[in-house]
């Protein structure tokens, strides 16, 4: 993961910024959503990178309870996660159609 930089808006708000090549905007999305009972992420593409704004999802909790760094690992792991399957989807496109073919055939459909 390239994290370009991870600073600290204010008490409870990080921004951090990553390039776009390595996590497209669809990725940092699902990330997003798949994170959105956790932490609010508000995503902002300048050049080729991305700015995620990152607060906890529920203002009740204080930076005590998720902190700068927890945050970083969920958003990691969040990215690397979707952008594994990304990766993977555009990899084996060719093969599922070429699989789903073989089965309508063998269907009869």
């Amino acid at each position: 993961m390239q994290i370009l930089g991870l600073g600290m808006a204010n008490h409870m708000t990080w921004t951090i910024v990553i390039d776009e090549s390595t996590y497209p905007l669809s990725v940092a999305h699902k990330a997003a959503y798949a994170l959105s009972a956790t932490l609010s992420i508000l995503i902002t593409r300048q050049d080729d990178r991305l700015y995620l704004a990152v607060t906890p999802a529920d203002l009740r909790i204080d930076a005590a309870h998720i902190s700068e760094a927890q945050a970083r690992v969920l958003i990691t792991r969040s990215l690397n996660d979707f952008a594994l399957r990304h990766q993977i989807q555009l990899e084996t496109s060719g093969l599922r159609e070429l699989l789903a073919g073989v089965a309508l055939r063998e269907a009869g459909v």
